[in-house]
């Protein structure tokens, strides 16, 4: 298939996955009392608000790595600071996981009918997941490293930040040279056999 349009039917689901996640990290945090993403601009929908070029990239590169621009947001506003930290961190890849239910119900309904309509939910459902599953990462700016600040005892979690940037580094060129498509590729396209299979859409 031709790689300039896979790359056309990609930039949906790219757009849609990165503006959902940092959108659900703008609305949650302010839920909890945080001035600072509406502050910011970032409390929309609007994609452009959302973009980042380099994050954009990769996401298409690697198949599901990669990051819109991040949000800006500050737990001093929060009334439980480990408890809202944790929800700000994870309740974006709940919103791309639900997304990509929602998404792959429709490429299912799509593929018996346009087969191109069904290649855009295809990769709307890919890269939903993809961000959900790569965001279990603790390799920055993936939110694990948010979930270990406050899961981990602080002297350990500042030990991990010693290292931080040389495990962004590492990782980096090992994604870059191909070492994890096929690994993560495996365990993306499996969690969307799960969510076929546990809502009955597969």
């Amino acid at each position: 298939m031709n790689y300039f349009w896979i790359f056309l039917v990609s930039i949906p689901g790219i757009i849609v996955a990165t503006t959902i996640h940092e959108f659900t990290r703008a609305a949650v945090s302010t839920a909890l009392g945080d001035t600072l993403p509406k502050s910011k601009g970032r409390l929309t929908l609007n994609p452009v608000n959302h973009f980042e070029p380099i994050g954009f990239l990769l996401l298409f590169y690697s198949g599901g790595f990669g990051w819109g621009k991040p949000v800006e947001t500050s737990a001093l506003y929060y009334k439980n600071r480990k408890r809202d930290t944790l929800l700000v961190a994870v309740l974006p890849s709940v919103a791309n996981l639900v997304l990509g239910i929602i998404f792959l119900a429709l490429y299912t309904k799509a593929s018996v009918g346009n087969v191109y309509l069904a290649m855009v939910f295809n990769y709307l459902c890919y890269y939903n997941v993809g961000l959900a599953v790569y965001n279990i990462l603790p390799v920055s700016p993936m939110d694990c490293i948010k979930v270990l600040s406050v899961s981990l005892p602080a002297n350990k979690y500042f030990q991990y930040l010693q290292y931080e940037k040389m495990v962004q580094m590492i990782f980096l060129f090992l994604l870059f040279f191909g070492a994890f498509q096929g690994l993560f590729g495996g365990i993306i396209n499996f969690v969307i056999n799960i969510l076929g299979r546990i809502f009955f859409i597969l």
